[in-house]
């Protein structure tokens, strides 16, 4: 799941129904650093997109629903998220940016801008449309596994565990 998707799906779970008359979300300003790199599993790693998430309200009931409410979802929604495509493409994360233009006694359009970084990873696939390194290649969410535990050995065959061990 991209981080727009995963975005607007928490949005979408948090916020009251009539709030989300008129709702859309998009991805604007795409930029590209390059970061090619082989991910294992048959991944590889063409580029970080950077790119603002953007989020647009045509009709917030800001009388009936605060939009400081949203200000909150949007920063705990940040903090969970994973900081490595910032990190990879040398990055900071940023704050996200709220424009609300009141249009009349209870409404008022509401456009929130959120700086996202996603890895740009493609899968070989025989039947997919990219072609690349004289193979057939397709998008895909990338699948990092990482060690929760090891043993260490040094001169000797006694290793030293590194971990969780029970």
């Amino acid at each position: 799941m991209s981080q727009l998707e995963a975005l607007t799906d928490f949005v979408t779970q948090n916020l009251p129904r009539r709030v989300m008359q008129g709702f859309d979300s998009f991805m604007d300003e795409i930029s590209f650093i390059s970061a090619q790199r082989d991910l294992g599993e048959g991944q590889y790693q063409l580029a970080v997109m950077q790119f603002d998430a953007v989020l647009s309200w045509e009709r917030w009931p800001y009388r009936e629903f605060d939009p400081k409410n949203l200000c909150a979802l949007l920063l705990v929604w940040q903090t969970e998220q994973d900081e490595q495509p910032f990190m990879d493409a040398g990055l900071d994360r940023e704050l996200p940016t709220l424009d609300v233009d009141v249009i009349d006694r209870d409404t008022a359009t509401v456009v929130v801008s959120v700086k996202g970084a996603s890895s740009l990873t493609i899968i070989e696939d025989d039947n997919g449309i990219i072609p690349f390194d004289g193979k057939r290649w397709r998008l895909a969410d990338p699948e990092i596994w990482f060690a929760s535990e090891a043993s260490v050995y040094g001169a000797d065959e006694t290793g030293a565990p590194i971990g969780q061990t029970t």
